[in-house]
């Protein structure tokens, strides 16, 4: 007892620092544990960054890829563009008879196919060209006279239809009426060849059959194109066309200006050129082969001279286009969707490619099907 009275300030304040001691002891534990919380939140959000940024990698680069795939569209547009220019050249819709072609009744193209029989034949006689299967054809007079007359019976690839007009399709009428129309500038370009110095002659002119029933009755003026697939734009391009083959005889004048004269939706896909080697007859083409004299032989006042005035047999596969398979705007419709596209981009695309038009119709069938 004493030793607590002569030690009561010593006891207090061992009791004081005692109790302070285990105040800051409870403390210290109390926040130590939530400092443990708070660490492993801290964990935890370093560990949601790093997936996260895990996950925005493969984004990283995404600007510069937008502007490289801004350069690739602007690139397929210039593309597109220079393809527009091209098949429109190649159609040449502004004097392609096909393309403006007004539909007519059958009545009126059988019309239109007689009277060409007579304008055709006169043009020919005309301008000097002769046909074959013009021949002399005898009638008797009432005197008994024999009066010579031209038999003007060459067909122009239509021989068959010289008073015959099967039962065609409208389908088959329309496009057989687009033939005679080609047929008629075909030989309106051959009798712009001939000259009052040389005349010229038709062989033959055949065409392409336009269906069923003008493949029935269309007979020997049917194009033989077994050979010359190969060579035809519509086997290795995406188009509708009709084949003619024109047959002359003639001087290579004739032949220039013929071959001058196709310009497109014409195009030519084979010449063959057969040079005259006599009478009536004619040779695949000129012998180039050298001619030595012999030692002992003289020269003779009636040989040939080297210039000649020599007629060919020139051949012409002629290949009109009719139509180019190629729709953009159902092209757009086909692959464009509503959750794939940007309107800027796409605006900007079309106008680039040079189809500005299609843009209002295309936003407005995205709109309707993203409704639907």
């Amino acid at each position: 007892m004493k030793f607590v009275t002569n030690n009561i300030v010593f006891l207090t304040l061992t009791g004081l620092f005692g109790f302070l001691f285990l105040a800051l002891f409870a403390i210290s534990l109390y926040f130590s544990n939530s400092g443990n919380e708070v660490t492993d939140d801290i964990d935890g959000i370093k560990a949601d960054i790093k997936n996260l940024h895990n996950k925005k990698l493969p984004y990283l680069g995404i600007d510069h890829d937008l502007k490289l795939a801004a350069v690739d569209l602007y690139e397929l547009a210039s593309i597109e563009r220079a393809q527009n220019r091209l098949w429109k050249t190649v159609l040449a819709p502004e004097s392609n008879i096909f393309v403006n072609w007004k539909s007519k009744s059958e009545e009126v193209i059988n019309s239109a196919l007689i009277r060409q029989f007579t304008r055709l034949n006169n043009l020919c006689k005309e301008k000097n060209i002769s046909l074959p299967g013009n021949g002399e054809r005898g009638s008797s007079s009432p005197f008994g006279e024999q009066i010579e007359e031209e038999a003007n019976d060459f067909g122009f690839g239509m021989t068959a239809y010289d008073g015959n007009w099967p039962n065609f399709s409208n389908e088959e009428a329309q496009l057989l009426g687009i033939q005679i129309d080609i047929i008629k500038e075909l030989v309106g370009y051959l009798c712009d060849t001939v000259t009052d110095e040389h005349s010229a002659e038709l062989v033959h002119l055949t065409r392409e059959s336009v269906g069923r029933t003008d493949g029935l009755n269309i007979g020997m003026d049917q194009v033989d194109l077994s050979a010359a697939k190969s060579v035809l734009l519509k086997t290795h391009v995406d188009l509708e066309s009709q084949c003619f083959e024109v047959c002359f005889i003639g001087h290579t004048s004739h032949a220039r200006t013929f071959l001058n004269s196709l310009r497109p939706p014409y195009f030519l896909r084979n010449l063959i050129v057969e040079r005259e080697s006599s009478e009536n007859s004619f040779s695949n083409g000129p012998s180039f082969g050298p001619d030595f004299p012999q030692g002992n032989s003289s020269s003779d006042d009636s040989e040939v001279p080297v210039v000649q005035d020599v007629r060919s047999k020139f051949t012409f596969l002629v290949e009109y286009v009719t139509s180019v398979n190629r729709n953009p705007d159902e092209f757009y419709r086909a692959v464009l969707r509503k959750e794939n596209f940007d309107e800027e981009f796409l605006g900007e695309f079309l106008l680039k490619a040079g189809h500005e038009k299609l843009f209002k119709p295309l936003i407005e069938f995205l709109s309707k099907k993203d409704d639907a």
